[in-house]
């Protein structure tokens, strides 16, 4: 009987892990964040501008663009707005300091970085998945971004 239970405890502790797995995915966007404008408001933002320069993933890929200056336009997710709420602060707290930051999962992304006289409209829904992590420098996508020349 006890060979049962721990193939069964496995095999669920397996598919759980899958599952946590693809819900993170690769990161979506490397940014290198310049200012953050929540809109309407602060206090309850339903969507934000991101000005910087940026490395974004391919939608469900681990492949990426190269760097680029510009901005992204976000809107709130469905399926977690006071998550995503919690990260564009987290977001705003490591704009101007030179910091490269990843955030999202690339897995059902669609981002894309606007011009920056593009005018703001059809936000991308923000990509949730991995947080907002801080990059290492010597990294080679920061180092991309950090060495970008044309900002």
């Amino acid at each position: 009987m006890k060979p049962i239970t721990f193939s069964i405890a496995g095999f669920l502790a397996l598919v759980l892990c899958l599952g946590v797995l693809h819900a993170s995915g690769p990161i979506a966007v490397y940014a290198l964040v310049d200012k953050v404008e929540f809109q309407p408001n602060v206090d309850k933002p339903e969507s934000i501008r991101i000005s910087g320069v940026f490395i974004t993933a391919a939608e469900s890929s681990d492949t990426y663009s190269s760097a680029q200056s510009g901005y992204l336009y976000f809107t709130l997710p469905q399926s977690d707005q006071e998550l995503a709420r919690r990260e564009w602060a987290d977001l705003k707290s490591v704009a101007g300091s030179r910091q490269i930051v990843g955030f999202g999962s690339s897995w059902g992304a669609h981002v894309r970085v606007r011009k920056s006289d593009e005018p703001a409209k059809s936000p991308d829904v923000f990509p949730l998945g991995n947080g907002m992590s801080r990059i290492n420098a010597d990294q080679p996508r920061a180092k991309e971004l950090l060495d970008y020349p044309h900002r």
